[in-house]
């Protein structure tokens, strides 16, 4: 019987692609079934519940896939994963869900962060995580546009 599991990854996406599978791309999701397949011998696919471009990072993204039968225990699947993928990529945890979970639609929200480095000097493990501003910044006009961005927003479309 098919089993749905619902797992969190997180990954340094310096190195890649970004997160969907491309014909001339190493990314994320390749990867993340390269390692199923290694595990399970199945191809499968797996959903992110978003994608981010090439060379951004993830902290915590839910991911899910359809597995011919539940061959692991749920706590067993990140250690199992973690053993095929590149340190760059790390899968956090893992659970059985409902086969009407879907990774995508059953988000509840987003989180997105963006790193301002505003200083003369960017530190070296700032680099690919920060955008290096060492001019000053207009805080002000910043503030006044950053207005545009609180609230609830519909980004069905």
């Amino acid at each position: 019987m098919p089993q749905r599991l619902k797992f969190v990854v997180a990954y340094d996406g310096a190195p890649f692609a970004g997160w969907q599978s491309q014909t001339n791309g190493d990314t994320i999701q390749d990867r993340l079934e390269q390692a199923f397949r290694t595990v399970t011998s199945d191809e499968v696919r797996v959903h992110g519940a978003g994608r981010t471009d090439a060379g951004v990072h993830a902290l915590g993204q839910v991911a899910h896939v359809e597995l011919p039968a539940r061959s692991l225990p749920a706590a067993k699947w990140p250690a199992a994963l973690n053993a095929s993928l590149p340190p760059t990529i790390r899968v956090l945890r893992s659970s059985y869900v409902p086969s009407t979970f879907h990774a995508r639609f059953s988000a509840n929200g987003k989180l997105y962060r963006y790193r301002i480095w505003n200083d003369r000097i960017l530190p070296p493990f700032e680099v690919n995580r920060a955008w290096h501003l060492p001019a000053p910044l207009d805080l002000p006009t910043m503030i006044a546009e950053a207005e545009a961005f609180i609230g609830r927003h519909d980004f069905a479309s």
